[in-house]
């Protein structure tokens, strides 16, 4: 009956966790780029004890899981958006913290005149630095990630330059994750002696890109909402598996009751 409760009780807990995934899903549904957070799917393990019976369990998941599917590719007309098509990442400096890795193409020029996305990220070079870009009239973003501009002191007529190359890499055999802020960055690997390490990131530019497009979130908000309504009918049938329990612990008590 204990093994029941606590089945239960950590089935709820998962619920609450899987609830807590969906409505981040919805509330990023309009963000460039996003990638969907998978729900979690969970197993349940028991606590061994000394000289003693297993009545203890408790629910394991994966966390920092996310969707890969390719987003909506929308036209914009904008020549500093790109969207990448197909496999790959961006690699990107957070405001906070160490490089990672993002599908946000909104790009734009800071005050300093270095390359940013829509969240304020610098965008990295092939060298892993950030792009610093001189003034221009025009600007052009090839398939390949190299960033052509002309000049503001430079004719009409004058050929592009080219000045810099975004910093791409497809991550092909390295497992990835989310963190707790949201980003996208090598998952931490545990070898043979305990130790922990993170493997290492490099621009490898294998990566196909879109420019004057956007891609969009990877959120399906309709497939969110009815998760929503799942995650509610298994919290309720979860309470009234612990009010099952209950009742059955409370009868076989009174059987074991010696009568007066």
């Amino acid at each position: 009956m204990d093994k029941m409760v606590h089945t239960a009780l950590n089935s709820l807990k998962m619920i609450l966790q899987n609830q807590q995934i969906t409505a981040q899903n919805i509330s990023n549904a309009s963000v460039v780029g996003y990638r969907r957070d998978s729900n979690s799917e969970f197993g349940t393990v028991y606590l061994n004890s000394d000289k003693g019976l297993n009545t203890r369990v408790f629910a394991t998941r994966e966390i920092g899981a996310f969707s890969n599917q390719q987003g909506d590719l929308e036209s914009t007309e904008n020549p500093l958006d790109v969207a990448i098509k197909g496999e790959g990442y961006f690699l990107i400096q957070p405001v906070e913290g160490e490089v990672v890795l993002s599908r946000r193409g909104d790009l734009k020029i800071d005050n300093a005149g270095l390359l940013v996305d829509g969240e304020g990220s610098l965008m990295l070079g092939e060298d892993l630095q950030p792009i610093n870009l001189p003034a221009f009239n025009s600007i052009n973003i090839s398939s390949d990630g190299i960033i052509s501009i002309k000049p503001m002191d430079a004719a009409l007529d004058a050929p592009f330059q080219e000045v810099a190359i975004l910093g791409t890499t497809l991550a092909e055999d390295i497992e990835l994750e989310k963190d707790p802020s949201g980003y996208i960055k090598p998952k931490v690997i545990t070898n043979e002696n305990g130790d922990t390490e993170a493997p290492e990131i490099n621009a490898d530019q294998g990566v196909q890109m879109v420019n004057n497009y956007l891609e969009k979130s990877n959120v399906n908000p309709v497939e969110e909402l009815i998760l929503t309504l799942e995650h509610q009918r298994n919290y309720e049938t979860h309470v009234k598996f612990i009010d099952l329990a209950k009742q059955m612990d409370e009868g076989g008590a009174s059987l074991m009751r010696v009568p007066e």
